[in-house]
């Protein structure tokens, strides 16, 4: 029997006390870089639903406390869904649950979605460099094979 084993491109990320994994495939990085785009195309669904609700163009507290419940609830799930569709598309369907059952706290979890971003942008820039500098050095030696074969 032959037995290649296969480690996957990435990294663990750790929000709080929840870890999760980042593909760093290129595959997924694609998605990583659209991030923003594919969470307007879900959030576009939920804003389907709420097309009939009018929400005031200023929202302070006055605003706020002269707004139905439901509108209040409507927007809170509006924003919730949005963030949620980043951190599923990200780290995968049922991340943000996860978070969420752990954390029920939508503003932190959007604190720390902007902080998730510029960190994963960092370590991608990080691997990036770590591939240059492996494809040099498999180069570098197939180079050298190459020249000690003519000698």
């Amino acid at each position: 029997m032959i037995q290649i084993d296969i480690q996957r491109t990435g990294f663990p990320v750790k929000i709080g006390d929840v870890e999760l994994w980042f593909d760093s495939s290129i595959e997924n990085l694609r998605k990583f870089f659209n991030v923003d785009e594919l969470a307007k195309k879900k959030l576009e669904q939920v804003q389907e639903r709420a097309n009939n609700i009018q929400f005031p163009e200023k929202v302070d507290f006055e605003t706020i406390k002269n707004l139905d419940p439901e509108t209040v609830d409507t927007a809170l799930d509006l924003n919730k869904e949005f963030i949620a569709a980043q951190y599923d598309i990200i780290f995968g369907d049922g991340t943000f649950k996860k978070l969420y059952a752990k954390y029920p706290d939508i503003i932190a979890l959007e604190k720390a979605l902007d902080i998730v971003g510029v960190a994963i942008a960092q370590k991608i820039e990080e691997q990036e460099e770590e591939r240059k500098k492996e494809v040099e050095k498999k180069k570098s030696e197939y180079l050298n094979k190459k020249k000690q074969k003519r000698k």
